[in-house]
């Protein structure tokens, strides 16, 4: 195939042959395009070939004729270098000379070395044998003084002796090397021989200067004693001292001191008293016992010990003993005499204010002897009045102990008196309106609405409180919208008796009390009635009832009565003064100390008793009603008390009091509840073993099942019994109705899951129903015993009854459709055909089309299965009370719009009026239905978007150089300024003006040397944060004025080339260009993200690839904290409400971590649900529960952290999984790890927009829940 080129261009061979000279001799390259595209063919090589021959001929002839010119000068060379050759002979010659004699010098210097060494030699022997003969002149002279010392101390001057015995330790000092040897040592023995009986002597001198007799408790101190020589005893302490041997002389004195004389003194014998002594001249000796066992006596013979020693011995001995034994006389006496001295009531308080002034009177002795150790003493003169607090309040605390016990069994009734004004409008005067002045209506109506509303802080054993009728503390609202309903009902007969059970929670009957009128506000009446349109009747009621209580109450409260007279009296005139005084604040704490320690050990002490539980409760309400009547009291005592504000009881108590009161009612509530739940247990437990009554006409199963029903009927009797001398009346019949209302329930419950009943069946049920029905004459009306008399009715009747019943009677206010329907089925035959039946039916199985979805929790845990699984899994006993908890579901979002874009979106920020920027704006600025979305793209530009998806301005290009920066993060600063950034380093503040629809460049703030990842923004303080992949955080001002000058070598045209790019551009406009408040550094890995702390923009939280998590102080720049995670971390957001930071992570999961100091653990939750990188994470602004996260498998996952569970391996908290999933549009599915072109980079979730996700679609994409 021939092969087409271009036409080369012919040029002479002349022209050929110049260029290639022109290349080789200077480099060129031909300037003519000819001749550069011209071929060379072969013809022209000769001609070539020519042209360099002659070139080199011209070039050899201009060698020749410079190799003449230059002829003469090469001569002059020539004999110029004859003579260097001559001058390197002769310096080679000198070298070998030097060489030569070099050599020779080594042997000389050889012999002069080994010459100087024998010298030195020599030197050294002479200089030894001086030293030598030195040395044992030296020993000479040591063995002289050793002598001289030997005979100074046979004489008995042991001080001289001393003294040459240091001369000989000077001397051994000086001998140098000499000083190990067997001469010397010698000589050392000798000296410690000496030393040794030196010490002897001494130790024999001491003993009997300062004569210690065991055998007669006696202690003998002299001046002198007789020896070879007289022996003084300060000669003695003085050689002791030069020995180092005094201190443990002194300190074995001091015990003996202490053992024969002081101990007994102070410390009482086993026949519990103490010794007395006597001083008589020069000896100290025990004497008899002491008859008058006061503090003060003892400290007069404290004073007169003192006095005895500092007179018989010198100070050199008196104050270091003193030292010694100052600190344990202290010791006996704070233990023995000083701490029982301390009153237990204020009429010992003179007695010990004088005790206290003793005891000053002995340490000012002391000091004035300069004995020292006395300051454990003045300390606890010091600390007398915490020490007389602490003794007050041990004393209450053993009072209450000691009376536990005793009056716990001492029983009393009491009664409690309450008056309330109701009105005509209250469910109190139901059916009564025509006969105002019977007032003998049934009482406790508007107590179950008061623990209806106390049921919300307090949901433990709430069913038990709700019909409680025994808190008088806190009066019932006067009007409520559901008595309000129930007075416009009003009923008369035997309804009239019934008005009650709609408003007991606990199901129980309530029984009237006796109400006497006191006060009657009359109205106008016409015809006998109260006149429309006129304000109901007010009337003031007084309710007594009596129930049992021990007297442990009363005993706590005396107690407490007796310290408010005790701080009383502690600021009277008389004892104001005193070091007791400053202590009486500190008796105000006594009263919640007793309380604490009633509650500690109440449940001990009354569980001998059958009722226990129920004598708690009644003792705690009568506590809380007898301290309420005491902070009442002593708040009009206050009034016209002397005492300052701050000591006042009232304002003291109160507060404490308070807290006191809530705690020990809840502490009764509680016990309450217990002894109902375990009755109600028993009860369940008697039904139970009916099995659910199947079978309860077969033998043996109908044996089993009459048992049970007896069994409950003798339970609840024996509960009667137990309970009815305890509890009120109205609280006996409230408790057994509550009971009842279990037994029942528990009755109907079986009764409805039996799956047929046959006809003797539904007779023997009926039989049941009549005999648990008798229990009605005995209790309250139940909330049950209605549903309980139509289940009776039902079992008993035919299809027409039940249709009436449910029709024209209240069946369906009693049961649910689903029981009676169940009902129906187990009791006729499937294949019944009836219209009847078909009517009623379709009536009870018609359902409302608009339901609100709801979830369930139970212990703040989602309700996914069974409540068995649930129990199960989670590890629950069937018997514990759960709590269980209705929320609205949250519906899965759908897909409202989305929009395309020309590269990938990298992230988006919503504006609206609930948004944090909608709420930075000043004047309201953004107005509903004016939302606004802007997104950031690869494509280095930013789109402002309204919800209908058009595009309401879009930024100009950057002005990089040309080159086209990917942007990475965009946030919303307020409705008129856009922050964005990403891979050119550089942030960038945005003007918008949705008017003009304009997005133009007002900022641009550098500080990284690398791309931006992330930015914060704060609308208040007009911060920025940025995130960078160079490792640092930087921290800017919108405002350009507040920023420092940008760093020049970070500008775009710090180089030569952008320099040269930016001419080129050549841009119409400047644009500030800052640099940053501060720099964080810390990380060791590219930042991810980073957010200001919402509740304070002066925190910041960051998170690297480096799998930290770190906490900032931004006005020290310093990093606060660091939290260390398993996996590199992407994306962050925080939880305000939960405390908490969510942050996602590499490993496809999301970390909910405490930043908190006092957090005990990393990771307090783990999501799991992901299958690549969660790159982005945002919380839902109308639930505290939800959080929203995308990733890189290409969806957007929401989760509900109380959708948890006990997390699967160590240090990852509890697990989550996610509870709705969005997939990109036109795609579904299960997600992919490696996100199949759709990874999603951004996620907002706004309260009026909806979830707005961006990724590598190209798209902008919305969802939100249908009706939100």
């Amino acid at each position: 195939m021939p092969v087409y080129s271009p036409m080369l261009s012919q040029v002479p061979a002349e022209k050929l042959g110049e260029a290639l000279l022109q290349s080789v001799e200077y480099g060129g390259f031909p300037q003519d395009d000819d001749v550069v595209s011209a071929s060379v063919p072969v013809s022209a090589l000769p001609k070539l070939l020519e042209v360099v021959g002659k070139a080199k001929e011209n070039t050899k002839n201009e060698i020749r004729q410079i190799s003449r010119e230059a002829a003469s000068d090469v001569d002059g060379w020539i004999e110029q270098a004859r003579r260097l050759q001559d001058d390197i002979k002769r310096s080679q010659d000198t070298a070998k000379e030097i060489v030569q004699q070099a050599e020779h010098g080594k042997t000389i210097a050889a012999r002069v070395e080994d010459v100087v060494s024998k010298v030195g030699l020599l030197n050294t022997e002479i200089e030894y044998n001086d030293s030598l003969a030195r040395v044992i002149e030296q020993l000479r002279n040591i063995s002289t003084v050793l002598d001289s010392a030997q005979e100074a101390a046979v004489h008995g001057h042991v001080i001289h002796a001393l003294e040459r015995l240091e001369d000989v330790d000077s001397a051994f000092k000086t001998l140098g090397p000499f000083e190990t040897t067997r001469a010397v040592g010698v000589l050392r023995a000798k000296e410690d021989q000496l030393r040794k009986a030196i010490v002897e002597t001494l130790t024999e001198s001491w003993h009997g200067l300062i004569a210690v007799d065991n055998t007669n408790h006696k202690i003998s101190l002299k001046e002198t004693i007789e020896r070879e020589a007289v022996v003084n005893i300060n000669s003695t302490v003085e050689a002791l001292a030069k020995l180092n041997l005094l201190d443990s002389f002194i300190s074995r004195f001091s015990r003996d001191l202490d053992r024969i004389i002081v101990s007994p003194r102070l410390v009482m014998g086993k026949d519990n008293v103490v010794e007395a002594f006597q001083i008589s001249g020069d000896d100290i000796q025990l004497a008899g016992k002491v008859n008058n066992g006061s503090v003060k006596l003892a400290l007069e013979d404290i004073q007169s010990i003192a006095e005895f020693l500092s007179t018989r011995l010198p100070p050199s001995v008196a104050i270091p003993l003193s030292s010694k034994l100052v600190p344990a006389i202290a010791t006996r006496l704070v233990n023995n005499l000083l701490v029982p001295a301390v009153p237990t009531s204020t009429n010992g308080v003179p007695a010990f204010q004088e005790t206290l002034s003793y005891v000053l009177g002995l340490v000012e002795y002391l000091d004035e002897l300069g004995w020292s150790g006395q300051s454990r003493l003045t300390e606890w003169v010091d600390k007398s009045a915490e020490i007389w607090l602490a003794k007050q309040k041990e004393a209450a605390i053993a009072k209450v102990q000691t009376q536990f016990p005793k009056r716990v069994g001492d029983k009393k009734s009491v009664e409690r008196v309450e008056t309330q004004v109701v009105s005509k409008g209250d469910a109190l005067h139901a059916g009564r309106d025509e006969q105002e002045d019977d007032w003998g209506v049934e009482w406790d109506e508007e107590e179950p609405v008061k623990d209806a509303e106390e049921s919300s802080t307090q949901p433990v054993e709430e069913e038990d409180m709700s019909a409680w009728g025994e808190e008088e503390d806190v009066l019932p609202p006067p009007e409520k919208p559901q008595e309000v309903a129930g007075a416009e009902k009003p009923v008369d007969g035997e309804d009239a008796d019934d008005w009650g059970a709609d408003w007991d929670e606990d199901g129980g009957p309530k029984s009237p009390i006796s109400a006497t009128p006191s006060k009657l506000a009359e109205t106008p009446k016409v015809n006998g009635k109260p006149a429309a349109q006129k304000p109901p009747k007010e009337q003031e009621v007084t309710l007594r009832e009596t129930y049992t209580v021990t007297a442990m109450p009363d005993s706590i409260i005396e107690i407490i009565l007796q310290v408010l007279a005790d701080v009383q009296t502690l600021n009277s005139p008389e004892l104001v003064k005193s070091a007791i005084a400053p202590a009486s604040g500190g008796l105000f704490a006594v009263p919640s100390l007793l309380l604490a320690m009633y509650r500690a050990t109440a449940a001990i002490h009354y569980s001998k008793d059958a009722a226990g539980n129920m004598l708690i409760y009644n003792d705690c309400q009568r506590l809380s009603d007898r301290l309420r009547i005491l902070l009442q009291e002593q708040a009009e005592k206050d009034s016209a008390s002397s005492l300052p504000r701050h000591l006042q009881p009232s304002v003291r108590l109160k507060p404490k009091l308070e807290a006191d009161i809530k705690t020990i009612d809840g502490f009764g509530k509680r016990a309450y509840g217990r002894e109902m739940e375990s009755q109600r247990q028993i009860l369940r437990d008697h039904l139970e073993d009916a099995q659910g009554f199947q079978g309860c006409t077969n033998v043996p199963f109908a044996t089993v099942c009459d048992d049970a029903i007896a069994t409950t009927f003798d339970r609840i009797g024996d509960v009667k019994r137990q309970w009815q001398n305890v509890l009120s009346h109205s609280a006996l019949l409230q408790s057994l109705g509550s009971l009842v209302s279990t037994a029942l329930t528990k009755f109907i419950n079986d009764v409805e899951d039996m799956t047929d009943i046959a006809e003797d069946e539904s007779k023997k049920l009926n039989g049941y129903c009549v005999s648990l029905s008798t229990l009605a004459q005995h209790f309250q009306t139940t909330d049950a015993n209605g549903e309980f008399q139509y289940l009776g009715e039902i079992l008993d009747g035919s299809l027409a009854d039940i249709k009436y019943l449910w029709t024209d009677g209240e069946l369906k206010l009693e049961m649910e459709a689903e029981e009676v329907v169940g009902l129906i089925e187990a009791l006729f035959a499937p294949n019944i055909k009836r219209h009847g039946l078909s009517t009623l039916l379709n009536d009870l199985l018609q359902r409302e089309e608009d339901r609100i979805p709801f979830d369930i929790l139970i212990n703040g845990q989602f309700l996914r299965t069974t409540v068995d699984e649930f129990l199960t899994k989670n590890g629950i006993n069937a018997e514990t009370t759960l709590d269980v908890e209705y929320t609205r579901a949250l519906v899965p979002p759908l897909n409202v719009t989305s929009f395309e874009h020309d590269d990938w979106v990298s992230a988006v920020d919503v504006l609206s009026q609930t948004s944090p920027a909608g709420a930075w704006a000043t004047g309201g600025n953004v107005q509903n239905d004016q939302e606004r979305i802007v997104s950031a793209s690869y494509d280095g530009l930013i789109r402002v978007w309204n919800t209908s998806g058009d595009v309401m301005a879009t930024s100009e290009a950057p002005n990089n150089g040309g080159r086209i920066t990917s942007l990475k993060a965009v946030k919303w600063l307020s409705d008129k300024k856009v922050v964005a950034a990403g891979m050119d380093n550089t942030v960038r503040v945005y003007k918008y003006d949705d008017d003009a629809r304009t997005l133009s460049t007002s900022l641009e703030l550098f500080s990284h040397r690398w791309g931006v990842e992330d930015v914060a923004v704060h609308g208040p303080s007009s911060r920025i944060l940025s995130a960078s992949s160079d490792t640092t955080i930087s921290l800017f001002s919108s405002n350009a004025k507040e920023n420092p000058v940008a760093p020049s070598n970070l500008l775009p045209n710090s180089t030569a080339a952008s320099n040269k790019r930016q001419k080129l551009l050549k841009p119409d406009r400047t644009v500030p260009a800052r640099g940053a408040l501060t720099t964080l550094t810390g990380h060791s890995s590219p930042v991810s993200s980073v957010i200001f702390k919402p509740d304070d923009a002066t925190v910041a939280y960051s998170a690297s690839q480096d799998h930290t998590l770190k906490t900032w102080d931004l006005p020290t720049a310093q990093c606060v904290d660091t939290r260390t995670t398993g996996h590199s971390l992407l994306s962050l957001c925080a939880i305000p409400s939960r405390n908490l930071l969510a942050t996602g992570t590499s490993a496809r999961h999301i970390t909910l971590v405490d930043p908190r100091a006092s957090a005990t653990q990393i990771s307090v939750m783990t999501l799991r649900g992901h299958k690549n990188a969660v790159v982005s994470i945002d919380t839902d602004p109308s639930s505290e529960y939800n959080i929203v996260s995308g990733s890189h498998d290409g969806t957007v996952q929401i989760w509900d952290l109380r959708n948890v569970s006990t997390g699967g391996q160590v240090g990852e908290g509890q697990q989550g999984e996610s509870v709705h999933t969005i997939h990109r549009q036109g795609h579904s599915g299960p997600a992919k790890g490696h996100g199949e072109g759709v990874k999603v980079f951004g996620v907002c979730w706004d309260r009026d927009v909806g979830i707005v996700s961006a990724g590598e679609d190209k798209r902008v994409q919305i969802n939100r829940a249908l009706g939100s």
